[in-house]
């Protein structure tokens, strides 16, 4: 006996579509069952990708308009449901550089580039911000995969520019670089000399005076501690337990994009005001 695979109608021999639902009959109950969990799955698929791209433009949309906040609420979200797409990584690298958090940022990029290796747009920004941080060799890594893939004429002339711009950053670099000449003899022997036979004073007890008015202060505060220098690598640490979400202080690995308890973006410090 037929069947209808969405209301498991039974129809009789005969009937070929479903009077309530307008759907083909199938032959047998199991064949409905197996028809409707096919169209459960395709449907739950279709509303992810639809929520995703909706979270995705809004992303974007936010972005252009300089609404990083929402940017980043958004764009986080659209990466727990499609960690595979380099375009949400990207567009929160870019958004987390927006916002002054440089490790983010660069954490993101990884993630584009895990995701496509050969994403143009990954690639241009990584580079870019490289440069900006002064990464100058690393930079010149990306800038040139990124010309190995790039046809646009006017797209390869601005990252041309670029790599002029960092080659002459590295040939600075390395005529500052002091060139390594071993001591003489006589040279040992002078700087021995000017080594103090004695220990060294350790002064912990300045006074007042010892300052002009503007640089003493009594009682104040200690200053604050600087924020650790960044230093760019190519790995992406996600099997450890050595950092902890800000907003709920579950323990996370060091490059994880949001937190795997309260689902908040993975901040290393609070974000710069």
């Amino acid at each position: 006996m037929p069947y209808c695979p969405k209301c498991k109608a039974e129809y009789r021999e005969g009937f070929k579509i479903c009077i309530d639902c307008k759907v083909p009959l199938v032959q047998t109950l199991e064949d409905a069952n197996e028809e409707s969990t096919r169209e459960e799955a395709s449907t739950d698929e279709g509303s992810q990708n639809a929520e995703y791209l909706r979270l995705l433009r809004g992303g974007e949309e936010a972005y252009d308009s300089e609404d990083y906040q929402t940017a980043l609420k958004l764009l986080n979200e659209a990466s727990q449901l499609e960690a595979d797409d380099s375009d949400v990584w990207a567009l929160l690298g870019l958004t987390y550089q927006a916002l002054g958090a440089r490790r983010e940022a660069w954490r993101s990029y990884k993630f584009a580039l895990r995701a496509d290796s050969e994403d143009t747009n990954a690639l241009w920004y990584a580079a870019q911000f490289l440069f900006e941080e002064e990464d100058y060799e690393l930079a010149m890594s990306f800038v040139t995969r990124y010309l190995e893939l790039e046809d646009d004429p006017a797209e390869r002339k601005e990252a041309e520019s670029l790599r002029e711009e960092i080659a002459y950053h590295l040939s600075e670099l390395a005529d500052l670089a002091p060139k390594q000449v071993a001591p003489t003899g006589d040279e040992l022997a002078a700087a021995e000399e000017d080594i103090p036979s004695d220990k060294f004073t350790v002064i912990d007890d300045l006074e007042e005076e010892d300052y002009e008015d503007d640089e003493w202060e009594e009682g104040a505060p200690d200053a604050e501690p600087e924020e650790p220098g960044f230093l760019a690598d190519l790995t992406l640490m996600l099997t450890d337990r050595s950092s902890k979400c800000l907003s709920c202080g579950a323990a996370l690995p060091t490059d994880a994009p949001y937190c795997y308890n309260c689902k908040e973006p993975h901040l290393y410090q609070p974000l710069p005001d």
